[in-house]
């Protein structure tokens, strides 16, 4: 059976709109902020993740994350207790989300911490806890990577519900606007 032009064509086509019907995943680069009273245990939460570079008392990492229909590269900034307070604030600048490493539960310096994110970044800002105990083995690993996750898809979460209030009250605001436009041409017909 030979194959027609006609039949190339239908095919191209169908696979035209099947390339259309594809949504190319969205790029993201979120800047996480990594607190703690200890530098050690802040340090090793970050090298669960990749070699940790450090600038200036500011070490800083990266990791990624994908979903269905994002690609995100986090990128870590941890201050260390030494770091001028200008550095401590350069680290907090623009974060989408903080995580607090402690070595026990402690809920007075988690408030201590969260009264500090607050001060910093406001309060709708994902946070959150890791509690690492005496060491960090692969089960901790994995539960720091599953946390780091959960904050992604929150700060993913949080764009989504952002995005559609956005284009809700641009909606809206084209509704009135036609509305309005209808208002002047039926007054304008009435003369």
């Amino acid at each position: 059976m030979a194959i027609t032009s006609d039949d190339y064509n239908v095919a191209w086509g169908f696979e035209r709109m099947e390339q259309s019907r594809i949504k190319s995943k969205s790029n993201y680069l979120f800047k996480i902020t990594v607190v703690g009273p200890d530098d050690s245990l802040l340090e090793d939460v970050l090298s669960t993740f990749d070699p940790v570079v450090k600038v200036d008392g500011i070490r800083i990492v990266s990791a990624d994350h994908s979903t269905d229909d994002s690609n995100v590269r986090a990128v870590f900034m941890s201050p260390k207790h030494a770091v001028l307070d200008i550095l401590l604030s350069l680290t907090f600048k623009g974060a989408s989300a903080v995580m607090i490493v402690l070595k026990d539960p402690d809920p007075e310096l988690e408030t201590i911490y969260r009264n500090e994110i607050r001060e910093n970044l406001g309060t709708k800002v994902p946070t959150q806890v890791v509690t690492i105990g005496s060491t960090i083995d692969d089960f901790k690993r994995a539960e720091i990577h599953h946390i780091f996750d959960g904050l992604i898809e929150e700060i993913l979460s949080k764009k989504e519900k952002e995005r559609q209030a956005k284009t809700k009250k641009a909606k809206e605001k084209q509704k009135s606007k036609t509305k309005a436009e209808s208002k002047k041409k039926s007054a304008k017909k009435k003369k």
